[in-house]
């Protein structure tokens, strides 16, 4: 049975919107799904090795409850998602090489190659 593919991307990199594409990357990745995950040069912050997530206006609290229940870190989450084979993509589309600086294995790729990726794959998603 060929393996399903998934296309998650990360539009935004507020605090909320950066747990759920990394949280259903790694749940596809973990049962044998191929899966890449795309970051908008809105979302691209979050590869970032000094990345702080900031929650949006209105939603201070969330930083308190998830260090409360001791939620896993963004950088831990990356860090499992490249264990289990996550693809990290960005789209060439203006996103200036400086503005990445990150240390976690990721390519650039052509919109277009993006947008067909998406178009065959059997789940896509976006936060």
């Amino acid at each position: 049975m060929d393996s399903k593919k998934v296309i998650v991307m990360a539009l935004n990199d507020e605090l909320e919107s950066a747990y759920p594409p990394l949280n259903i990357s790694i749940g596809a990745a973990s049962t044998g799904a191929d899966v890449v995950l795309a970051f908008s040069r809105n979302g691209i912050n979050i590869l970032d090795d000094h990345y702080i997530p900031i929650p949006s206006k209105g939603k201070e609290y969330l930083a308190n409850a998830l260090n409360d229940f001791k939620a896993t870190s963004i950088g831990d989450l990356l860090s499992v998602a490249v264990n289990l084979g996550v693809r990290f993509v960005v789209p060439d589309i203006d996103v200036p090489e400086n503005k990445i600086v990150s240390e976690l294995p990721f390519e650039k790729v052509p919109l277009k190659w993006l947008l067909n990726e998406a178009a065959a794959a059997d789940l896509f998603v976006h936060f």
